[in-house]
């Protein structure tokens, strides 16, 4: 009958199991722990391992060998329905259910195998229920491929698989996901959301005055009020939140790519549905309506691991219970509600604002500087002006750059170089201590600059954090301390930069402190000059008189200052087209990138230079060029078909899956056409996962709510060409 394997070694054994599909995920003490569970069998060739009406209590893994599954037809002859080979498992639905065999198991060759016995296996998903999701969710994928060659057999197979995994990860009465799984689902989607660039949302919520409905009115009812909140919570939240009950009445949801402001709107909906329920109005008791208190917190902005959330939501929680119950909160970070960057509207702030970050200079003593990821001529600008202006200081001053950056931005580096500006490398942890974090040209902070310990940095409370940005509404979100975030409407965050110089030239007793003699130097007038030609395009794009007026003042300087110390065709740039010309320049592999990008040219709209880049074609830039090259590019290509078109431009194009599933959509406007605000189109829209200023938008979605981009970017022309109609002077 049955022989225990002998002629093979425990590793080698453990060897083989890392290759089996099912099991390819386990970490190797997962595999050890699951393998002591197990036992090793030899079968003959026609020695059935079980047959068709047996009892079920043991899946089998095939190491060496192939089974054939055979059931009778109603003549009486059996018929092989499945060959399940090396590497393949069989028989996991009498495990789960311990129903009856459907079908007979026999050998076609000596056969070794693994059993494992149903009481072992839930011991092991016990213990183990990271793992033990793992092994189903495998099971089923495999068994949903045997499907269509199986008939009721395999059906059979995945409803008892699915109904093992619902038991193993949720909570019995109420069927939410348990704490377990919750505890460790969070884990996981932060990583999601970190690697995406997607928002997280963690809600925790109590049944307001549970305790006392159970004493007044008993359990049986407590009970029946649970089931209606729980009809009520898969209402409201989609099929990707993950429900879990993580105690009595105490419950924790995860929302997946949900924006704080998004989740706070779904969870007063809540209570006004819960406020509906009508158990309690004919119950002989004071308590009559159902509600709840609901505290939330999201990544990044409330915290970036998941301590840090579930502190913050647990804090919103008690504030919405000290309001007085039956309330939501959203955490507030030192008091300010997280929303969107608005400009300065009064005076006396905007001064006060640039006064305190000037004192901050004054008084703090070493400073690191850092844009957004994919940083533009207007970031990298930005940065390095605001490195040049503290560097008149003599203090020091840290640039995080990323390790790969455009190389017509390299005579910007050059400049730090001979200014005692320190470059960082974005791809490993800080090696100096800094005491104020500079953060320019960043909408949102899922959009920082990403580095090795900057979770540690962002939550020291020692550590200022000062923001200086142009980004205005759309999804915009503040990171910077209250009080210190000089945000304003301007052509570019240089043009604001700009501004901190006016400001501190005004001030004679910092001056005369720190003895600072040339303020506006050529390098500082060149850095500030190249973020606003870059994010303006030589000033086409220029709004307010104040922005025109910036513009005209430091072009003015930087014609002056080159006019007396160099001259045509020298090693430094001799005007401000020059300037220009030099940022438009495309090294050979982004020129190799274009041309590819100009062979995805689509011809829908004679006003509208488009570009669809599919699937297939992002695959095969990607194996040959980098996400940076590619955003690079795709902003020149969009640039370069306005201008060719005289109209507008479209480009669009799938994120590489290794870094969202995300498709992005871009559209310029040429220098000479102005007829048209493009933010109406996110108006329009309604499209809040994006922004821009009048002369170029981007934005973006999931791949999965466009089921054929062709026919959307059809319909998305169409209507931008009634925008341009209506808007046609």
């Amino acid at each position: 009958m049955k022989e225990t394997s002998a002629f093979h070694s425990h590793q080698a054994t453990i060897k083989l199991l890392q290759s089996i599909k099912i099991l390819s995920k386990l970490s190797p003490k997962d595999l050890q722990n699951l393998y002591s569970h197990m036992n090793e069998e030899t079968f003959l060739e026609g020695q059935p391992l079980f047959n068709e009406g047996d009892k079920g209590e043991v899946m089998y893994i095939v190491l060496a060998g192939s089974v054939s599954i055979l059931v009778n037809t109603p003549s009486g002859d059996p018929i092989e329905i499945a060959e399940i080979k090396e590497g393949n498992f069989l028989g996991e639905m009498s495990i789960f259910d311990s129903s009856e065999r459907s079908a007979t198991c026999t050998p076609k060759s000596d056969t070794r195998v693994l059993s494992l016995k149903s009481t072992d296996f839930y011991d092991f998903i016990k213990t183990n229920p990271k793992a033990g999701i793992s092994i189903m969710h495998r099971m089923l994928h495999t068994v949903t491929l045997r499907l269509k060659h199986t008939g009721a057999f395999i059906s059979d197979m995945v409803t008892w698989g699915e109904q093992a995994r619902v038991r193993a990860i949720t909570d019995d009465f109420t069927g939410l996901y348990n704490r377990r799984f919750l505890d460790e689902a969070i884990e996981e989607r932060l990583n999601e959301a970190g690697a995406s660039g997607q928002p997280l949302c963690l809600v925790m919520i109590d049944l307001d005055h549970f305790g006392t409905l159970n004493n007044l009115y008993g359990q049986e009812t407590g009970d029946e009020v649970l089931l209606e909140v729980i009809t009520i919570f898969r209402k409201l939240f989609r099929k990707e939140d993950i429900l879990s009950r993580y105690g009595g009445d105490e419950f924790t949801f995860l929302l997946p790519g949900t924006k704080g402001e998004e989740a706070l709107k779904i969870c007063k909906a809540l209570n006004e549905e819960l406020r509906t329920i009508e158990t309690l109005r004919e119950k002989e008791g004071n308590l009559k309506t159902v509600t709840a208190s609901i505290g939330i917190a999201c990544y990044p902005d409330h915290g970036q691991n998941a301590e840090d959330l579930k502190e913050h939501a647990d804090k919103a929680l008690y504030r919405a219970k000290e309001a007085g119950r039956d309330t939501v909160r959203l955490w507030n970070d030192k008091e300010r509600k997280v929303l969107a960057k608005t400009k300065i509207t009064r005076i006396k702030e905007r001064n006060q604002i640039v006064n305190n970050i000037l004192d901050a200079i004054v008084q703090r003593d070493s400073f690191l500087i850092m844009g957004h990821q994919t940083p533009d001529e207007d970031c990298i600008s930005s940065m390095i002006a605001m490195g040049l202006l503290i560097n008149k200081f003599a203090k020091p001053v840290y640039l995080l750059i990323p390790g790969k950056i455009n190389e017509n931005f390299q005579y910007l580096l050059n400049i730090c170089r001979y200014n005692a500006i320190q470059i960082l490398p974005n791809t490993e942890a800080l090696k100096v201590n800094v005491s104020t974090v500079i953060l320019m040209d960043t909408p949102k902070p899922d959009m920082r600059e990403l580095f090795p310990g900057m979770e540690e940095l962002y939550s020291d409370t020692n550590i200022l954090k000062i923001e200086i940005d142009h980004h205005l509404e759309a999804d915009s979100a503040y990171s910077g301390d209250k009080g210190y975030c000089f945000v304003d409407e301007a052509s570019s965050a240089s043009e604001l930069v700009g501004m901190i110089a006016f400001k501190l030239s005004n001030r004679e007793d910092i001056f005369n402190d720190f003895n600072i003699q040339e303020l506006f130097s050529r390098n500082f007038v060149l850095a500030v000059l190249t973020g606003i030609i870059g994010d303006s395009k030589m000033g086409k794009y220029l709004k307010t008189r104040r922005e025109k007026w910036f513009y005209k003042l430091f072009s003015t300087m930087f014609s002056e200052i080159l006019g007396s110390i160099t001259h045509k065709n020298s090693s430094n740039f001799s005007s401000m087209d020059e300037v220009f010309n030099g940022l438009q320049q495309l090294s050979k592999q982004e020129d190799e990138c274009f041309n590819l990008m100009m062979k995805q040219k689509v011809e829908i709209s004679p006003k509208i230079g488009s570009v669809i880049i599919t699937e297939d074609a992002i695959k095969k830039m990607r194996d040959k060029y980098d996400h940076e090259t590619i955003v690079t590019v795709a902003r020149y290509t969009a640039d370069s078909l306005a201008e060719t078109s005289r109209l507008l431009s479209l480009v669009v194009y799938y994120d590489d899956k290794k870094d969202s599933d995300l498709i992005q959509f871009r559209i310029r406007r040429s220098k000479s056409y102005k007829d048209l605000d493009l933010r109406k189109i996110l108006e329009e829209k309604e499209i809040k996962n994006g922004g821009g200023h009048p002369g170029a938008i981007g934005f973006r979605f999931p791949a999965s709510e466009v089921s054929d981009l062709t026919q959307y970017v059809k319909s998305l022309i169409t209507l931008i060409e009634e925008l341009m109609e209506n808007a046609a002077p």
